[in-house]
């Protein structure tokens, strides 16, 4: 990737990290725990931070208003990971989860993805909107 010399990276990591604790539970070995997620999120950010002008890092997501379902759970402490990393490293932060809770007020989950993880094209607007709007887009 470094080849191309990119500006500016982004970095969405997770969602299957956290999907697979939860679609293949008894098969371990495709688990990624937090701790090993936020040291290879990590990873990542230190081996490209120095090589970019800049780098956003964007929270995976679990479409699901319920905080209290197990993956939406697992899916928040994840990222919280994120946004840890963010601050630390001073990184733009795309909190992709905060987005779809706003959708989630007025729409059902099924409206946005037919699994909750895999959106639809009315998910992948409100994604491509937190993003824009984080960078400080004006629409």
């Amino acid at each position: 990737m470094f080849d191309l010399k990119p500006d500016w990276v982004s970095v969405m990591i997770g969602i299957n990290d956290v999907w697979r604790q939860y679609d293949l539970p008894l098969q371990p070995e495709c688990h990624v725990p937090l701790a090993e997620y936020e040291e290879s999120l990590r990873d990542l950010v230190e081996t490209t931070l120095p090589k970019v002008r800049g780098m956003v890092l964007v929270t995976p997501y679990y479409i699901e208003a319920n905080r209290r379902d197990p993956m939406r759970a697992t899916m928040d402490e994840y990222g919280a990971a994120v946004k840890r990393l963010a601050k630390e490293y001073h990184t733009v932060v795309v909190d992709t989860q905060v987005a779809i809770d706003r959708a989630l007020k007025v729409q059902s989950p099924g409206t946005l993805a037919w699994d909750r993880v895999h959106p639809n094209q009315v998910g992948h607007m409100i994604l491509a909107k937190a993003f824009v709007d984080a960078l400080g887009f004006e629409w």
